[in-house]
């Protein structure tokens, strides 16, 4: 236990040397930056001394002295702008002051700030306050709105519980971005009406009918879209009703607020009732029609184009290599020693790859005049191949040979990852899938952005 424990304390203690020749390292760089007068260098020298070493007593008072002196000099500043009546220079001065107590203080230094400086930085700052709430005033009244939120906002910043500086800082917000929204309601831009809301309501979700029209320019501009069953144009079982549900499923999703889905179940019912059969080509009547039952503004059409796999074969390479053994020999004294020695063997590398390509037609319908808002062809391909090797004996002891022959010994690492790589391509309906999330997605990002240019 006693070796154990010996080991240990002269460890601890080289570690107690190496913090306290740092800590003492720091204090002489301070001392020749205060021998020039740089104190503010040296204050910063003697701070990472004491943080390096608590309990370093040359630390603590040289940070002591310095610390004070550049503490001294920002309340200088302060005072020297109060005299020139710069109150808004003065509070600055004495923040910058008060934030380097509080630097030294986690140092454990407290420094001394005079009554009479407090006192006047008091008198100072409400004054300051009241020059700001009469400049917040004049602005507002001169409707430069973001003026006046800039002096309001620095009221609250020095109080916070400063209510009315509050309450006059919002409406300098609100009030520019409400006039604007209403500017936009009544030209029927609903988006841009119901972003300004928004961020009024963010603010102040009182202020004047903020809500009552965010709420009408998203019920004017809702773009309500019905899903037709979607076609499968191709060999691939299932595909129509896979994209019919991802894409629902995506666009039920989306963070477009005026993206509203037709309930599947609510609109079968309604057209089962109705006898209307949405598969087939639809003409202008029937459309309007079709809008007018489901609610909706818009319908979307699908189609799976196409789906292409291809699959090529397997292709086998023999390949030259070698693997190592040890050979066995007497030695004249009679000791047995090894040899590393190589014999030339063969093995195999394989490749093939996987191609998924999918094609999908989407077209969606203005149910109000019938014609057709938006026709996109999209397509997703994704690659898969594999490479690997196959050898019949240790996979351990092959190495790979030069073209002109010979062990090539670098060549090790990449053969063994080919012997260790994947021997098989990804499943052909994994490889389907992951194109139909990809279309998916574009698809979704399609129509948010036709939805942009349609709700402005």
């Amino acid at each position: 236990m006693r070796l154990l424990i010996k080991p240990f304390l002269i460890f601890f203690i080289a570690l107690l040397a190496v913090g306290c020749n740092g800590s003492k390292a720091f204090v002489k760089r301070g001392q020749k930056m205060e021998d020039v007068g740089l104190m503010h260098q040296a204050a910063d020298y003697y701070f990472t001394a004491v943080m390096k070493d608590r309990g370093n007593p040359d630390a603590i008072l040289a940070l002591q002295r310095a610390g004070q002196w550049v503490l001294n000099e920002k309340i200088d500043r302060f005072e020297q702008a109060q005299l020139r009546g710069n109150r808004s220079e003065a509070v600055l001065s004495y923040e910058d002051a008060l934030k380097y107590t509080e630097r030294v203080e986690r140092a454990g230094v407290q420094l001394i700030v005079l009554e009479s400086a407090k006192a006047a930085y008091q008198q100072v700052r409400k004054a300051h306050m009241q020059e700001l709430y009469d400049d917040g005033m004049a602005a507002l009244e001169k409707e430069q709105f973001e003026l006046a939120q800039a002096f309001f906002d620095e009221i609250v910043r020095l109080e916070p519980a400063h209510e009315d500086a509050v309450q006059w800082s919002n409406i300098a917000f609100c009030e520019p971005r409400y006039r604007q929204a209403m500017v936009d309601f009544e030209g029927e831009k609903w988006r841009a009406a119901h972003a300004l809301f928004s961020e009024i309501i963010a603010r102040d979700p009182t202020y004047k009918e903020a809500q009552t029209f965010r709420e009408k320019a998203l019920s004017n501009g809702v773009f309500t879209i019905a899903l037709l069953p979607f076609e499968n144009g191709t060999s691939q079982p299932g595909l129509d009703s896979k994209f019919q549900s991802y894409v629902e499923q995506a666009l039920m999703k989306s963070s477009d607020p005026f993206l509203e889905i037709v309930d599947r179940e609510n609109q079968a019912l309604i057209l089962q009732e109705q006898q209307l059969a949405l598969s087939g080509v639809l003409n202008a009547n029937s459309v309007v029609e079709v809008g007018e039952l489901l609610g909706a503004k818009t319908l979307l059409k699908g189609q799976v184009v196409n789906c292409e796999v291809i699959t090529s074969n397997v292709q086998r390479e023999e390949k030259r290599g070698y693997e190592s053994y040890r050979e066995k020999s007497i030695t004249e004294e009679g000791k047995k020693v090894y040899e590393k020695k190589f014999r030339e063997i063969q093995y195999s590398e394989y490749t093939a790859n996987r191609q998924v390509r999918i094609t999908f037609r989407i077209t969606l319908i203005s149910l109000e005049t019938g014609q057709n808002l938006m026709s996109e062809m999209l397509s997703s391909e994704t690659m898969d191949k594999i490479h690997f090797a196959q050898y019949q004996g240790n996979n351990n002891n092959v190495y790979p040979a030069f073209k002109i022959g010979g062990v090539n010994r670098l060549g090790k690492r990449s053969l063994e990852a080919l012997l260790k790589a994947r021997n098989s391509l990804s499943d052909e309906s994994v490889m389907v899938n992951n194109n139909v999330e990809i279309l998916t997605r574009d698809i979704r990002a399609q129509i948010e952005n036709k939805l942009h240019l349609l709700i402005p």
